[in-house]
């Protein structure tokens, strides 16, 4: 498949290094997951069509930097949330880098698994359900969330987590169209699981 965002030296090499710096950032100097092709042709997931609109990169990583902090959304609420939106979305990318992030979060496989085919997980807690439930529900929210949802959320997890999540899905949405838009094929699978 020809990439749709092949990476070019000369145009996006002040984006592939800001997208570098806060991977590592967000990471602790340690990306779990290829975001470059092997042969350096083009950047993979979000990041080869991010990169082609370098007034976009900054503030994309300063929101992702903000999901990454610690205060602003729990880890494995920030997981299950995310894993939430990929059951509902077809986004094999986030779904091959946050089997890693999962994992450093201490979500199972078979957590994994459970979660992307749409199934709370078993072993969570109450605000970990609701963070993986919320992030199904948000991701395809068309009115205003109903007060039954609403009520269970607060009272699990209090409106500064439920905002947090709100803001992790906003965000892994905006991610997961930028994917959609590159037409990925799923190349970097197996090359370094």
């Amino acid at each position: 498949m020809t990439h749709r965002f092949p990476y070019d030296e000369k145009e996006h090499a002040a984006s592939k290094k800001t997208i570098h710096d806060a991977l590592t950032v967000m990471h602790q100097n340690d990306i779990p997951f290829q975001w470059v092709e092997e042969d350096g042709s083009s950047l993979l997931g979000c990041y080869a069509s991010l990169s082609y609109n370098p007034a976009f990169v900054g503030q994309f990583f300063e929101m992702a930097k903000t999901l990454y902090a610690p205060g602003t959304v729990k880890p494995r609420n920030r997981e299950l949330a995310i894993l939430g939106l990929s059951s509902v979305l077809d986004v094999p990318y986030v779904d091959y880098c946050h089997r890693k992030i999962g994992s450093k979060c201490g979500l199972s496989p078979e957590q994994f698994e459970d979660a992307l085919a749409g199934k709370v997980p078993a072993d969570l807690s109450a605000e970990e359900a609701m963070a993986y439930r919320l992030g199904r529900i948000l991701t395809d929210l068309k009115t205003p969330l109903d007060d039954a949802t609403w009520k269970e959320a607060v009272s699990v997890m209090g409106k500064s987590e439920l905002v947090g999540i709100a803001h992790t899905v906003a965000g892994y949405r905006w991610v997961s169209l930028l994917d959609q838009i590159n037409g990925d094929t799923k190349r970097w699978i197996n090359k370094d699981e």
